[in-house]
């Protein structure tokens, strides 16, 4: 039976190499503990925060049109947002700029690349990513622990400023349609009230109702005033006892009035007074202008209602996230973990120093001169 077969022949050959594991394992202590010694500690600065819902900056919530309870925080897709915006390059190259990571990590910004290096060395250091509670967890590491909580909250703050900016870029298209809306139906506006007045003048028809009664109770006085005297006259004027001049009166007065009904029915729209024809003429063209008037104010004054509002919404600043934990300066370093280090270097070592011998073991008990004969 071979003796490297059982483990009894395992722990003979380590016996045997016992100084070579030895001392193999005290240059691993030293080497691991002086390659740790040298290790820059790092220090870990965090923040928490979840998304704000978009519709805190809807119109509708500010200013209580809708019966709606108001969401405080985001739904899952807007945390999914937060989180692409979060690991997002326009952050990473924000930070490199606003803290000069280029001299911090000692990164030479003019090379070729210089810019893809300090991306890559920053992005090892950063983490944003939904922690086990649903909010965005926001970690820096850095040698300095000042510079770790500085980095984390002005990244925190960047997140929230490209979240505000991606709502107020959509309010802001909606403002510019608004506006080109309003300005468009002022032109028609414009227009209708200019067509208005010229229909007006042309019919002389400006106070529909009042005109429309003053006209039918012309033309009712006059047919009264017509059938009356008509009636005087068969009555009186064969009778020997009615003065002439009393008969002439009369039918004076007929020849008055039915000259003023004649008017008053007149085809002639053109003439200097208005006449039923013209009024019948005139009321429906202008009644249709004055609609259309009236109708494009009401939109006009709807539209600059609401166009007032999201312009309020707008210019108010509404955050995109909800601040549960600001980074603090992290007391105490996060990494290396120098002692795991040591120990797992030197049991390494010893694993790999065992394999070794073994394997010199295995192959000086085989016979090469045979091997090599065969």
């Amino acid at each position: 039976m071979n003796k490297g077969d059982n483990l009894l022949g395992i722990l003979g050959s380590i016996y045997r190499w016992r100084k070579a594991i030895r001392n193999i394992l005290l240059v691993t202590l030293v080497g691991s503990t002086i390659a740790v010694l040298l290790m820059k500690n790092y220090y870990k600065a965090t923040t928490v925060f979840y998304p704000a819902s978009p519709e805190l900056a809807s119109p509708e919530l500010i200013f209580g049109y809708t019966s709606q309870v108001t969401p405080y925080f985001g739904s899952d897709r807007d945390l999914d947002r937060i989180a692409e915006i979060a690991n997002s390059m326009e952050v990473v190259d924000a930070m490199v700029t606003k803290f000069h990571l280029f001299e911090h990590y000692g990164i030479d910004s003019t090379s070729q690349k210089g810019r893809f290096l300090v991306r890559e060395t920053f992005r090892g250091l950063y983490s944003a990513q939904k922690n086990k509670n649903d909010a965005i967890e926001l970690s820096v590491e850095d040698t300095d622990p000042q510079l770790a909580a500085d980095v984390a909250n002005a990244a925190r703050n960047k997140i929230n400023e490209i979240g505000q900016r991606l709502i107020k870029k959509s309010q802001a298209t909606l403002l510019i349609t608004f506006e080109d809306n309003m300005n468009r139906k002022k032109k028609e506006l414009v227009v209708l009230a200019d067509s208005l007045e010229k229909m007006q003048a042309h019919y002389r028809l400006y106070n529909s109702g009042s005109q429309g009664e003053q006209l039918s109770k012309q033309l009712g006085d006059a047919e009264s005033e017509i059938t009356r005297s008509k009636a005087r006259l068969e009555v009186l004027d064969n009778n020997p006892l009615i003065p002439p001049d009393t008969i002439q009166y009369i039918k004076a007065n007929v020849r008055a009035y039915e000259a003023e009904r004649k008017k008053l029915l007149s085809d002639n729209v053109d003439g200097e007074h208005l006449t039923i024809k013209q009024y019948n003429e005139g009321l429906p063209k202008i009644s249709v202008l004055a609609d259309l008037h009236f109708q494009g104010r009401k939109q006009l004054t709807f539209d600059q209602e609401r166009y007032n509002q999201i312009k309020s919404a707008y210019n108010t600043d509404i955050p995109a996230i909800q601040l549960l934990e600001a980074a603090e300066i992290p007391l105490a370093k996060n990494r290396p973990k120098r002692s795991v280090i040591v120990i797992a270097a030197v049991i390494a070592a010893f694993l790999f120093s065992v394999l070794g011998i073994l394997l010199v073991e295995g192959y000086r008990e085989i016979d090469w001169e045979k091997i090599s004969q065969a």
